[in-house]
């Protein structure tokens, strides 16, 4: 099970996470896989436990990282009346880190579309 931590260095302490469990959609934390994630994250950084070798849960988060099967999509589709959908969705837990390259590859397609309906022309579309 993948595990992984974020220090918090203004508020101190450590988020703990990292599971991917395709269609789990229990909006509940689940106190078994919390004690598979903390003795994962024991194994590998032992030095981070409290004073009596064990970690202190300040409160359980569900997150949510919408993926896709078969990996993210990022396509133009051209619809009824020759109207643009750009589809961009699917990035999973990497949304953040990859946010900038999609953003630019979204105005790319949607440039492409303009220029060729003549909506606008391609000195417009580099702006």
């Amino acid at each position: 099970m993948p595990t992984f931590n974020v220090s918090r260095n203004f508020e101190g302490g450590t988020i703990i996470g990292g599971t991917k469990i395709p269609d789990d959609w229990n909006p509940n934390p689940s106190l078994e896989l919390r004690e598979k994630l903390l003795s994962n994250f024991a194994v590998m950084y032992p030095d981070i436990l409290g004073p009596e070798g064990k970690f202190t849960v300040i409160r359980d988060i569900v997150g949510r990282r919408p993926t896709r099967k078969g990996g993210m999509r990022l396509e133009k589709e051209v619809a009824r009346g020759n109207r643009c959908i750009v589809h961009a969705y699917g990035l999973g837990g990497r949304g953040y880190e990859l946010s900038w390259g999609v953003a630019d590859k979204v105005a790319k397609l949607v440039a492409e579309h303009l220029e060729s309906t003549g909506s606008i022309n391609k000195r417009q579309a580099k702006l």
